[in-house]
């Protein structure tokens, strides 16, 4: 069964929780069905336990569960009729839509490959599908999660450290603030999965450097499609012949941006890509092509570009709006050496042309991510 026979064991908010902590609720027989909202959780009630909880109860009264994290509305007319899992999407390719799985298709096949078992810190909303991804391959595995979603980036890297974490499963941009934290003192950790967003070279080579012997895989899914496939060669991108293969079914296409192709359904993931003689690299996202004046301006390109300059440790790139030229660039940068940072980005905005210069430059300790774990660059 889904959790009883496991030995997983949970930590959230300090609190510990094991399987057998867990059993069936009789009221979800006379419900039609279960949401649980990811906003209006009280704090003193912890959100993966009701998750774990709310699945329980969807199993044996068969019934739809929804995880609801930004309190989207939902249309209750076209909910299925037996248990299945309701995610809305991050909303990243268009307005937030409810996707249902069967519980089988979401189940991670990555069994526990040693005899001591691995801890889990949760970077992801607990709600998101990467983020319960996490939750699952932990329940499957026989691991240990550390969970905190009220946490900040230098709390959770906190708990990593006290609760010695060995496994992480986050962002490029929430690994990034990670090892921002971890300057002086880091986990010792073996494996990394990177998902979410673009999972650049410089990004891949410092999470090699600062964790040399860790497996590190970059993982590319959506919401919709599921995991379609995991890159492990300490490369960006995926290799050319990939193109050529099929994912769980699905096929994928390359026109302005990836298409993803399954019998009649065919997804746009809005993700750009360029293709070399034995690699497809992604570029960025179409909706980070921001117009500024009447010229385009590829705001990732310029965060690619901010990162590489020695001083700055991280960046985020996005736009303001403007009355004048509709919208204006702007720049956030991390560095330990702000100074010598102002010195190297001041330069290298002079080679930009002028509808790409950032025109406001601010320097802080910490990014600001969503509660994704990701870069917002657009208005």
């Amino acid at each position: 069964m889904f959790l009883q026979s496991g030995s997983f064991k949970l930590i959230e908010h300090g609190e510990s929780y094991e399987a057998k902590d867990f059993s069936y609720s009789k009221a979800p027989s006379l419900m039609e069905y279960i949401e649980l909202s990811g906003t209006r959780h009280n704090s003193q009630q912890n959100l993966v336990v009701q998750m774990l909880q709310a699945i329980i109860d969807g199993i044996s009264a068969n019934i739809p569960v929804i995880f609801n994290r930004s309190n989207q509305g939902v249309n209750f007319d076209k909910l299925p009729k037996e248990f299945c899992i309701g995610l809305f999407t991050s909303g990243t390719t268009g307005p937030a839509k409810l996707v249902f799985h069967f519980l089988h298709d979401l189940m991670p096949n990555n069994k526990r490959k040693s005899e001591a078992a691995s801890c889990w810190l949760l970077c992801y909303h607990p709600m998101s599908y990467a983020g319960l991804q996490v939750i699952l391959q932990v329940i499957v595995a026989n691991d240990v999660l550390v969970a905190d979603v009220d946490a900040n980036v230098r709390q959770k890297a906190q708990l990593a450290i006290e609760h010695q974490v060995n496994a992480l499963s986050a962002t490029p941009s929430f690994i990034r603030a990670l090892l921002l934290c971890w300057q002086k003192t880091k986990p010792i950790v073996h494996l990394i999965s990177l998902g979410g967003e673009i999972a650049d070279q410089g990004t891949l080579d410092a999470v090699k450097s600062s964790f040399p012997d860790a497996a590190l895989r970059h993982i590319y899914a959506t919401t919709e499609s599921g995991v379609i496939f995991s890159v492990k060669d300490d490369l960006a991108g995926f290799p050319k012949k990939w193109l050529q293969a099929s994912f769980n079914g699905w096929h994928i296409q390359i026109k302005d941006t990836l298409i993803l192709v399954k019998d009649t359904c065919q997804i746009d993931t809005g993700d750009c890509v360029a293709v070399t003689e034995d690699r497809v690299l992604f570029t960025g996202r179409r909706d980070n092509v921001v117009n500024v004046g009447g010229a385009k301006v590829n705001l990732e390109d310029i965060e690619r570009q901010l990162i590489q300059l020695e001083h700055v440790r991280d960046a985020r790139v996005f736009v303001k709006a403007n009355p004048i030229t509709g919208a204006l660039v702007c720049a956030e940068i991390c560095s330990v050496e702000t100074e010598l940072a102002k010195q190297a980005i001041n330069f290298f905005c002079q080679q930009l042309a002028a509808e790409a210069r950032p025109r406001i430059v601010t320097y802080c300790e910490q990014l600001t991510l969503t509660p994704a774990g990701k870069k917002q660059r657009c208005l």
